[in-house]
């Protein structure tokens, strides 16, 4: 038999008293209030607040610059309400710190790629929590205490997701420090590659939001897989397009070729074409710039869909690849350039 409205309140107030929640507040909880308190007790406890006067003064930093932190991390600015956290006392000594050994400036703008990627955790996080409640309840919606209870079993899941970053943190920055050169700040040889789904606009007509964003959950995966194959890794996503780097042409050629064979096997995504190129690469705040990026953004917008167009130091002895007929113009690149494709199609997996 289905809970009652009386049991499931009667549950959530039972989740709140094991959280430690005071009995008198839980006995004149609302359900909107029932899930704020859920979230700051799980994440928190009983831990109180202090203003960002007092957070600047406990990690040796000026008001502003703390404020200004906190903002680029993406936190509201408090203005002077006592709702920092305590815990956030020993991140921002840690960004004192590191102010004082590579400057102000560096350090906001890291923090800045912190609170970004954090961001995307985080907003992934109800992504879970969404497709687990689509697969639970079908097209149904939870609402009211039920959905109340749903959202406290997620958080509850979802506490120890710090735990797994702190050991991620350190396998990437591992993984970096390997890739560290004498001169990071220096263009870097290597090569880039853009991997663009063809009509997925009109597809994603067709086949739903729903279907599609599925499907393109799939390529974004595959992305990943293929660039860490072939010793890449991706960049960015820019709506339905991948980029990626790869230490060189061939490597970057072989994970947009496959790529494009396994859009063109999925039942949703249609086909894809791609841009790959090989030169000098600036890395910045953990994205890739320079005239090589541009050229390979340039060459998948020319690319036919079904391949890859490919550009660059070693290009002729990439496997597969076969030469275009005359030097390409391409849009914003000052001389033409010889290009090279590849047709997936007559590729071996």
């Amino acid at each position: 038999m289905a809970d009652q409205p009386d049991h499931l309140a009667n549950r959530v107030k039972l989740r709140l008293l094991m959280a430690g929640v005071d009995p008198e507040q839980v006995a004149e909880l609302d359900e909107e209030a029932a899930l704020v308190l859920a979230r700051t007790r799980l994440l928190w406890g009983d831990e109180p607040t202090i203003t960002i006067q007092e957070l600047a003064d406990r990690s040796g930093l000026d008001v502003e610059v703390c404020r200004r932190a906190r903002m680029l991390l993406g936190l509201p600015d408090p203005g002077d309400a006592p709702v920092c956290r305590v815990e956030e006392v020993e991140s921002f000594r840690g960004f004192a710190a590191g102010m004082e050994q590579f400057g102000e400036e560096t350090i906001l703008q890291y923090t800045r790629v912190l609170g970004d990627s954090l961001a995307t955790v985080a907003e992934g996080a109800l992504s879970v929590f969404g497709r687990a409640l689509t697969e639970r309840t079908g097209d149904g919606q939870l609402v009211g205490d039920a959905y109340v209870l749903e959202a406290f079993d997620a958080m509850e899941y979802f506490r120890i997701v710090p735990d797994v970053l702190a050991v991620i943190a350190k396998l990437q920055f591992e993984m970096a420090v390997h890739r560290l050169t004498a001169d990071p700040g220096s263009p870097q040889p290597g090569a880039v590659g853009f991997v663009d789904l063809v009509d997925s606009t009109k597809r994603t007509g067709e086949l739903g939001d729903r279907r599609m964003a599925e499907a393109v959950t799939r390529f974004e995966e595959w992305s990943v897989e293929q660039s860490v194959v072939h010793g890449g890794r991706v960049i960015k996503y820019i709506g339905d397009e991948v980029m990626f780097r790869a230490p060189d042409l061939a490597a970057a050629a072989s994970i947009a070729t496959r790529l494009i064979q396994q859009v063109d096997a999925d039942p949703d995504l249609g086909t894809a074409r791609a841009g790959v190129a090989a030169g000098d690469l600036l890395g910045r705040d953990g994205d890739w710039y320079g005239m090589t990026v541009n050229l390979a953004a340039r060459l998948v917008e020319r690319a036919r869909d079904g391949t890859v167009w490919l550009a660059g130091d070693g290009a002729p002895e990439v496997a597969g690849a076969t030469p275009l007929r005359g030097r390409r113009r391409l849009r914003g690149i000052p001389e033409r350039v010889e290009v090279w494709r590849i047709d997936p199609g007559s590729v071996a997996h």
